[in-house]
């Protein structure tokens, strides 16, 4: 990748004024992020310094400002995917790549603390985990994971992906997964892409539909969580389970 070395512009007589508009804002903004980090920038500023490294020789403040109008903030930006971050974002391809990898490094690094083994007993513990991974995601992830009898973690896993609104989700295929990994508690969640942490009437039902058939294999649901990018609804709390 070529970078533009400002340094050598100044060392031959070139004032930081006299470079292009885009690049002294640039230099401007990878000072301001060396002094003082990511506190002294705006959200859109943030985005348009990562993009100068996939995007060098153009101005990246249209784009960083086109990706906050249509994903409303930067967690929904990380979420999105490929086709989304082109088609909605405007953004060249090498760009929609870096973003992507960003935002799978950011989850990956939070799941590798919920590894296989690790007790899991704090709820709000949990929320969080669940908010990072899939409250932002731009649509429907219906998630378990998997307990054994003392609360260790047997598995996290991603069980079916829909719409915008609507995820299609079978009681009899969550409970296979427990029973082939030997679990007798799960924690259900899914997440909602338009905001709302209200129950619908569809989530009501499977999980009563999947509490009735655990309940007879000896499993517990211990919860069923809705997730967004702002919070949580637990059935557990709200006395639905």
């Amino acid at each position: 990748m070529v970078e533009i070395d400002l340094k050598a512009h100044e060392k031959q007589g070139i004032r930081p004024q006299a470079l292009p508009g885009h690049l002294g804002h640039r230099r401007r903004l990878k000072e301001k992020y060396a002094a003082a980090g990511a506190d002294a920038l705006q959200d859109y500023e943030l985005l348009e310094l990562l993009l100068t490294y996939s995007i060098p020789h153009r101005d990246t403040k249209p784009y960083a400002k086109q990706l906050l109008a249509v994903f409303q903030n930067i967690r929904r930006v990380l979420e999105a995917d490929l086709e989304s971050l082109q088609n909605l974002g405007g953004l060249p391809l090498q760009s929609a790549l870096q973003l992507k990898a960003i935002g799978d490094l950011v989850r990956l690094s939070t799941k590798q603390e919920f590894k296989r083994g690790r007790i899991i007993s704090s709820p709000q513990q949990v929320a969080a985990f669940l908010k990072e991974q899939i409250g932002g995601r731009p649509r429907e992830v219906f998630t378990a994971l998997f307990l054994d009898h003392r609360n260790h973690l047997l598995a996290f896993e991603h069980l079916q992906e829909g719409t915008v609104d609507h995820t299609a989700v079978y009681p009899r295929e969550i409970l296979k997964r427990a029973l082939e990994l030997n679990a007798t508690g799960i924690i259900l969640s899914h997440n909602h892409p338009a905001g709302s942490l209200e129950a619908s009437e569809g989530d009501k039902q499977l999980t009563r539909q999947v509490q009735s058939a655990a309940r007879a294999m000896g499993i517990t649901i211990h919860d069923h969580l809705i997730v967004t990018t702002e919070g949580t609804f637990s059935f557990r709390q709200s006395g639905l389970l």
